[in-house]
C-alpha cells in the first residue's frame, strides 16, 4: 500500500502540469458549449458541476468568492 501511494505521488508530480490542463480545457470546453446553447438546463447542470470541482478539487482553496 505504500509503494501504491509513493508511485501515485511520483505520478502526480512527473503529469502535474498535464493535469492541470485538462482541467482548464474541460471547464473551458463546458462552458462554451454551454453558451451555445439556449436552454438554462444545462447552464444549471454546468454551474453544479464547476461548485464540485471548486469544492473538492479548487485550486483556489479560501478566495472566499462564489458563483
Amino acid at each position: 500500500m505504500v509503494n501504491f501511494i509513493a508511485n501515485a505521488i511520483v505520478w502526480l508530480k512527473a503529469n502535474w502540469p498535464q493535469i492541470i490542463e485538462a482541467y482548464l480545457l474541460l471547464i473551458a470546453s463546458a462552458s462554451i458549449i454551454v453558451k451555445l446553447t439556449p436552454t438554462l438546463k444545462d447552464d444549471d447542470a454546468l454551474k453544479w458541476i464547476i461548485k464540485f470541482l471548486g469544492k473538492y478539487i479548487a485550486l483556489n482553496r479560501g478566495s472566499g468568492t462564489t458563483t
